[in-house]
């Protein structure tokens, strides 16, 4: 039919002119901006899962750069301690050199000299020793517990009457082979740790070790002493300088005990003779993952290398040693006999445990920085997958859509010539009428 007021023609021109224009204007924004989805309409549910591939790939870069940061700041303790050990073999050589009879008063005096001026040292670095502000040796990172003051326990279990305190059996008030615990010690020991107690009844040498495995570190204290605890009560510790444990045992039977007797006693306790300490509060808490977890997070403690002031039991234990060799060194200027070749033996064996204990530590440290590493390296390859899904579902496939818009631009050109001559029909109507 021939209408004048109605032109089909022309409207079904213009309605796919107006259809190719939009997929032509969604392949240019799509071309022009490189993404897929510009907008919720292009692909809702596509977006949706975009936005939270998004945000997953956010989390984990920054993660990635926060174990880097930690493996950083492992270094930065690491270059310390280094020093750290280098001045303890300087003070050892000289310990070695004073404890030879060669060496009278006042060449210890000399020695003694430039061990107090390692010490204060050792001390500067432990305190200056920072990471963006925070202590590294200064025992402000530090994952210990001290379970000195816990009272004595005489019946019932341990987490029944101190529920913050993780179960142990050895604690205050425990009897062992007729002496009691009167403290244990865990200052310097590591947090949320089992360490466990056995005993070597030939070598008559009891052994507390951290954790479990082959390589687990290990502590011994000399059980042969036939009146190990004399009737007298006087205290006695057992010290496990290396991890960082003491035990302090007491005689309250009137009678010696021999060491035997607290050592199979100590090993044999029932339950396992076992040091439980909590979970520390004050270590370096890294986030390492994309999502809010307890597997998504690395904890890093560092040390204490403090001598004055220290809560290592190991570093105290030099203190104490640098101290007394210190106070008989000086006493030659007020006509004392100066300090000895015995001073000088007890010096050089509180290094040795305080190196130990350094070297330990420092083993722990180089495994976290390890972790971190491979925890990097696989947060960055799981980001490089995420990218890829994302990129998958949100970049546009610039081949597919430059010949979409090359087509829409042909139909375009296409629709605007059968538009006009659809509008040329029309003048045919005025023919009939002339």
């Amino acid at each position: 039919m021939l209408s004048i007021q109605t032109n089909i023609a022309a409207l079904s021109a213009q309605n796919s002119l107006t259809s190719t224009n939009n997929s032509l204007q969604t392949s240019m924004a799509r071309l022009s901006s490189g993404f897929r989805i510009n907008r919720a309409a292009d692909d809702a549910a596509g977006l949706a899962i975009s936005e939270k591939m998004q945000a997953q790939i956010g989390g984990l870069n920054q993660a990635v750069r926060n174990a880097n940061d930690g493996a950083s700041m492992i270094q930065t303790a690491e270059g310390a301690l280094d020093q750290v050990q280098n001045m303890m073999v300087r003070m050892r050589n000289l310990s070695v050199q004073a404890a030879s009879d060669t060496n009278g008063p006042q060449e210890r005096s000399d020695i003694n000299v430039e061990i107090q001026q390692l010490k204060d040292e050792i001390d500067n670095i432990s305190l200056r020793t920072t990471f963006n502000g925070l202590g590294l040796l200064n025992g402000s990172l530090v994952t210990q517990e001290n379970l000195t003051d816990i009272p004595a326990v005489t019946t019932g279990p341990v987490a029944d009457q101190h529920p913050e305190v993780l179960p142990s059996t050895v604690q205050a008030g425990v009897a062992v082979g007729g002496a009691t615990i009167t403290g244990v010690d865990v200052s310097g020991a590591k947090a949320n740790t089992t360490y466990t107690f056995t005993y070597d009844a030939t070598a008559h040498v009891l052994t507390l070790t951290e954790g479990a495995g082959l390589n687990a570190p290990t502590a011994t204290a000399d059980l042969s002493s036939a009146t190990f605890l004399p009737a007298t009560n006087a205290p006695t510790t057992l010290n496990f300088s290396a991890l960082g444990i003491s035990v302090s045992l007491a005689n309250s039977t009137g009678a010696a005990i021999a060491g035997d007797t607290v050592g199979v006693a100590l090993a044999g306790l029932t339950g396992g003779a076992t040091i439980v300490t909590k979970p520390g509060v004050s270590s370096a808490t890294l986030q390492t993952g994309a999502d809010a977890n307890t597997a998504n997070t690395t904890t890093v403690s560092m040390l204490d290398t403090r001598l004055t002031g220290g809560s290592s039991l190991a570093m105290q234990g030099l203190a104490t040693a640098i101290r007394d060799f210190n106070t008989d060194a000086t006493d030659i200027g007020s006509g004392g006999a100066g300090a000895t070749d015995g001073d000088a033996t007890g010096l050089i064996t509180a290094i040795d445990t305080a190196n130990d204990w350094i070297s330990s530590q420092r083993a722990t440290l180089g495994a976290a920085q390890n972790r971190l590493s491979y925890a990097a390296a696989s947060l960055t390859t799981t980001s490089q997958n995420v990218t890829a899904a994302n990129s998958q579902i949100r970049d546009v496939d610039v081949a597919s859509e430059t010949s979409n818009m090359s087509k829409d631009q042909i139909l375009m050109q296409a629709g605007v010539s059968v538009l006009a001559q659809a509008n040329q029909v029309q003048q045919l109507a005025l023919k009939l009428l002339s």
